[in-house]
């Protein structure tokens, strides 16, 4: 008949089976994971790729020459001055206005202008 120790040495076996099964389960689910993140990131990189592609398309200086000649009346458009360009430190900082504005009303519930509760 099975000894003592033949019984606990198939419920470790068997404990080791079901362990090692666990293990594998978890690490297929990981890698499934891995997997959908390596798929999306290479979709974000193409996706990336084509709007580089478009920017550069959008930003050809013919391009922009053409559409500043075409909509010059519209924008009023000239060229830049070399006064024009200066360093973020020579900029007027601009006041801040601390007191709301009364005649900016918020509308809706936010409006105090009548009650909510009827």
């Amino acid at each position: 008949m099975l000894k003592t120790l033949d019984i606990v040495l198939i419920a470790v076996m068997i404990s080791a089976a079901a362990w090692t099964f666990k293990v594998k389960h978890e690490a297929e689910l990981i890698d499934d994971a891995i997997a959908a993140v390596e798929r999306k990131s290479a979709l974000e990189r193409e996706t990336i790729a084509l709007l580089q592609a478009d920017w550069s398309l959008l930003n050809q200086p013919d391009r922009l020459q053409r559409l500043a000649e075409a909509f010059h009346a519209d924008l009023s458009l000239e060229a830049i001055r070399p006064d024009q360009i200066v360093d973020i430190d020579e900029l007027p900082q601009q006041p801040i206005n601390l007191v709301p504005d009364p005649t900016k009303a918020l509308g809706g519930f936010a409006d105090n202008a009548g009650s909510v509760v009827r």
